[in-house]
């Protein structure tokens, strides 16, 4: 579509077309003899072939100043530091052409900036799908509140084994209130797996599966950590993991910034990968690779804007190793029954992030009523006061705050983060330790 105030540039590249204006007869000079025609041949060919010539040497130096700008490269030749030709190989000649046949030296290269197989061949094996169920309630007004049941999907990196587990990593957003956790492997095996420990900020959380319950036969691998600290901008990423839900599947792109720094619900996440490999709704929790199979990234989140694209997140691996190593010697939780759970004695109410921002309370889970003598009344805890942690991990409802202590004991200590409302009409954030008790009949 184009309008008529439109600027065109018509017949670029082509001379330009003027008419022939002949002389009227009888007037103005008399036209030349012809000139031989056998001459005019003659120079109409010389022409050709230097403009020819021309036009070859100038695409030859545009060929060479490209391939000396922007050269295809190996996985091998990547590395800092490395530089030259892809091998040394056998010196051929065709006429007057001289070249090398690097046809043998070729079947080394692992993976060129068009192809990440060899790269994916080796790495995602140690890439899994998370899922599970997750019970939500949803207010719907004059029929009050209602609970759905919905499926939800993440990824996970296999971290390591020790002699009883097979250790994974992911997201703690991915895990957060989820229930019936259990992971499928590359090859379409899947077993559950237990929360050995996770934390909020940084988004991180590592699950234990049983070795005795992996399936025979599945085969997965065990990913290598590199050094995200020494990764530049514009290195080649390899983004793995349950994209959708759909299974495990391969974006590939670029590392477009470093050392970046998000604002998610109120928390601030530091020490990010930015990169235009696409990370979609289900990749959180995967593995950001670089060209030599290495892990520098946990991808967690993108900018989801209709102005932008291609803008992912990832945690940098090196940040947060000590993280995950505490994690992984955490006892994985299982859920208790009722006679075995603590008791935090409070009613309470979820308050949604847009209920928050009409009336200016913090989102989390509205303490209505507290028992008496109850553990939440011993450690300070009042009505309207806003629980928004437990044990570290954050509490969004009132299903997620009943769900979390469903994996702690009577006699448990655990450390509870909250708002109180204080006399001026204000909210502070306090935080208290909470000693479960046992369950009242």
């Amino acid at each position: 579509m184009y309008n008529e105030n439109d600027n065109f540039n018509v017949g670029y590249g082509m001379s330009e077309i003027k008419p022939q204006i002949q002389p009227e007869p009888g007037k103005g000079k008399e036209p030349k003899k012809k000139k031989n025609i056998f001459f005019k041949i003659i120079a109409s060919v010389v022409c050709a072939v230097l403009l020819g010539g021309v036009a070859g040497v100038a695409c030859y130096g545009v060929s060479y100043a490209g391939y000396v700008l922007f050269p295809i490269k190996s996985a091998a030749e990547a590395k800092p530091g490395s530089a030259g030709a892809l091998t040394d190989g056998e010196n051929q000649t065709q006429g007057n052409i001289s070249y090398v046949d690097n046809s043998e030296a070729k079947k080394d290269i692992t993976a060129t900036v068009y192809d990440v197989s060899d790269i994916v061949d080796a790495v995602i094996s140690s890439v899994v799908a998370i899922n599970g169920t997750y019970t939500e309630s949803v207010n719907n007004g004059f029929f009050g509140s209602q609970t759905y049941q919905s499926t939800v999907s993440g990824s996970g990196i296999i971290i390591g084994r020790n002699d009883e587990e097979l250790l994974i990593v992911t997201n703690a957003h991915v895990i957060d209130g989820v229930e019936d956790l259990a992971v499928t492997f590359y090859d379409g095996n899947e077993a559950q797996v237990d929360v050995k420990g996770y934390k909020n900020n940084p988004d991180l959380a590592v699950l234990a599966m049983k070795l005795s319950d992996v399936p025979s036969g599945t085969k997965y691998s065990i990913a290598t950590f590199g050094d995200s600290s020494k990764v530049r901008v514009g290195e080649a990423a390899i983004a793995v993991g349950n994209s959708m839900g759909y299974g495990i599947s391969v974006t590939t792109g670029c590392i477009s910034a470093l050392d970046k720094t998000i604002l998610i619900e109120n928390v601030e996440y530091k020490n990010l990968i930015q990169t235009d490999a696409a990370i979609n709704p289900g990749n959180s929790g995967g593995a950001l690779f670089n060209a030599y199979g290495e892990v520098i990234g946990i991808n967690s989140a993108k900018m989801t804007n209709t102005q932008v694209e291609g803008m992912g997140y990832a945690i940098s691996i090196s940040s947060v190793k000590d993280i995950i190593e505490e994690l992984s010697l955490m006892e994985p939780r299982v859920q208790l029954s009722e006679e075995e759970r603590g008791y935090l004695g409070i009613k309470g109410v979820t308050i949604t992030e847009s209920i928050s921002q009409t009336y200016n309370r913090p989102a989390g889970v509205e303490i209505r009523s507290v028992t008496k003598g109850s553990a939440a009344d011993k450690a300070g805890l009042v009505q309207y006061d806003v629980i928004i942690s437990f044990d570290g991990a954050t509490v969004k409802t009132i299903n997620e705050l009943v769900d979390k202590l469903s994996y702690y004991a009577i006699g448990e200590e655990v450390e509870v983060e909250y708002y109180h409302l204080t006399a001026d009409g204000t909210y502070e954030k306090n935080t208290a330790t909470v000693t479960l008790v046992e369950k009242p009949e």
